[in-house]
C-alpha cells in the first residue's frame, strides 16, 4: 500500500506539475500582458423570478438591503455563430450547500456576459412573480449589467 502511495506522488510531481505549467502559459499567452482581459464580479442571490421575458435578479448589496437586476431571457438563448455570442449562460447547482449567485463579467469596462447559478426550481430562493405585476418594459433595451455595492 506505501508503495502505491509513492508511485501515485511521484507521478503526480512527475506529470501534473509539468501540465499545470504548460495550461498556465497557454492561458496566458491569449494576452500580451499575461494578464485576462475580463473582470467579475460575483453577487449572492436572494431571490431569483422567472418571467416569460427573462430572469429578475435580486441579490444583497455589501451593506443593507436588495437590488434588482433584469436579464433578458434572449441572453440565455442558444446562438450559433461567434459574432453574436449567448451572453447569459445558466448553470443549475445540483449538490452541496452552495447558495445560489450571479457572476457579471466584463470586458473593456463593459458586460460581456453573466454566469446565473440556482438551484433547482423547489428550492426557497426561487420566488413567483404576483399576476398583474407588469415587469416587461424593465427588459427592454437592457445591454449593461450595473452592480450596487
Amino acid at each position: 500500500m506505501k508503495r502505491i502511495r509513492s508511485v501515485c506522488l511521484i507521478a503526480l510531481v512527475a506529470f501534473g506539475v509539468p501540465v499545470g505549467a504548460v495550461l498556465a502559459q497557454n492561458g496566458s499567452a491569449n494576452s500580451p500582458s499575461g494578464k485576462s482581459p475580463y473582470g467579475v464580479i460575483t453577487v449572492p442571490i436572494e431571490k431569483v423570478y422567472s418571467h416569460s421575458k427573462g430572469y429578475v435578479i435580486e441579490y444583497r448589496k455589501n451593506g443593507m438591503g436588495t437590488e434588482r437586476l433584469y436579464l433578458p431571457l434572449e441572453w440565455f438563448t442558444l446562438r450559433v455563430n461567434m459574432e453574436n455570442p449567448r451572453k447569459g449562460e445558466l448553470y443549475k447547482i445540483r449538490n452541496g450547500n452552495v447558495l445560489p449567485y450571479l457572476a457579471v463579467y466584463y470586458k473593456d469596462g463593459k458586460t460581456d456576459h453573466v454566469r446565473l447559478y440556482v438551484r433547482d426550481n423547489s428550492h426557497p430562493t426561487w420566488g413567483t412573480i404576483l399576476n398583474g405585476v407588469d415587469l416587461d418594459d424593465q427588459f427592454d433595451g437592457v445591454e449593461e449589467i450595473t452592480i450596487s455595492r
